[in-house]
């Protein structure tokens, strides 16, 4: 079994935008620098995707933002390289005091909307303030050190989400030397996601794992998670790890599920521990004295998805956190329908 392995020109960046975005406002995207830790946000196209040719991370639509209404500045710090967004004008004028560069109006909130979150990271120099659309996101970053500064601006209220992403940690099983430990590092990462088993490190979680007397996934895991053996089917099937889940927090076992329930479980703040292929490739097939499984099989934790670009979000035990297109992802995951939901 192989597991091994963020405005300018508004309106510009409006009329690129899919006809679902426009219906419901102008769609801000969210882009992740790694280097600096500063997330950007703009509804420029053009902005977005040149950051993106130069590393930055895609993370898909932050939320939506109405045509008027009240402004939102935009400010450079240009000795840190750190962009910053108010409402407040004494905020943005004090601000330009101290060397900051108006960029002027980003975009604009509405007098009625959801509300969207403001934080402060005070021990970051540069992505020290963040916001976000989504408390369980506000509350995740509260819990790790962040200061809550309350409601920064407001969004397009949606009838609908069309956008989730959980954030959850990204756990890589090979630095730990847990080759077949996917299994594992998905639900921990998953588990993490709500504030359970925080203490873990993968290492000492996995030392907790169910193992199967008879190598039978099934009944927990079978082999050894650090090493690959030959003959062995190397997992741990849901209901075991269910069983196991529950000794840190609340986990449910509901394999079977249509994705639209996956996306469910998302929209109410549960990540989903859910089996599909390595790369999401073609299933290579295996038989086992327990019955037939499939031998390109890896566990990921979904965290997310975004009904603009029709894609999902998962933390990837074996190749870190990323978009994947809603049809590979899919594909992938009806071969066993495997799901594990955190609550």
């Amino acid at each position: 079994m192989k597991k091994i392995s963020l405005l300018m020109g508004v309106l510009i960046g409006l009329l690129c935008l899919p006809i679902s975005a426009r219906a419901a406002g102008i769609a801000m995207a969210r882009l992740y620098n790694p280097n600096s830790g500063e997330h950007f946000y703009t509804a420029n196209t053009y902005e977005r995707d040149h950051l993106k040719r130069v590393g930055w991370h895609y993370e898909g639509i932050g939320w939506n933002a109405p045509s008027s209404g009240q402004p939102v500045y935009r400010l450079y710090n240009p000795n840190a390289g750190d962009h910053h967004y108010t409402l407040n004008v004494n905020e943005r004028d004090h601000l330009k005091r101290a060397g900051w560069r108006d960029e002027g109006v980003s975009w604009y909130s509405p007098t009625n909307g959801e509300p969207l979150y403001r934080l402060y990271n005070p021990n970051a120099k540069t992505g020290t303030h963040h916001y976000t659309l989504y408390s369980y996101e506000r509350d995740d970053l509260i819990r790790a050190g962040w200061r809550n500064e309350g409601i920064a601006w407001k969004a397009v209220q949606s009838t609908t989400t069309d956008y989730v992403l959980l954030n959850a940690p990204y756990i890589n099983q090979n630095s730990a030397g847990l080759p077949m430990g996917c299994e594992a590092a998905a639900l921990l990462q998953s588990l993490q996601v709500k504030g359970y088993a925080r203490n873990h490190t993968l290492k000492t979680f996995i030392k907790e794992m169910p193992l199967a007397a008879d190598k039978n996934p099934n009944h927990g895991f079978a082999g050894r998670p650090d090493i690959v053996m030959s003959g062995v089917y190397q997992s741990i099937f849901p209901a075991p790890l269910t069983n196991w889940a529950n000794n840190y927090g609340t986990a449910a076992n509901i394999s079977g599920s249509s994705v639209a329930t996956l996306k469910q479980e998302l929209r109410k703040g549960n990540p989903l521990v859910v089996y599909v292929t390595l790369n999401f490739a073609k299933p290579q097939y295996g038989n086992y004295f327990w019955g037939t499984g499939i031998d390109n099989a890896h566990v990921i934790t979904l965290d997310g998805y975004n009904q603009n670009n029709n894609t999902y979000h998962v933390s990837d035990p074996n190749a870190g956190k990323y978009w994947v297109a809603a049809d590979k992802f899919e594909t992938s995951y009806h071969l066993k329908k495997y799901a594990v939901v955190i609550r």
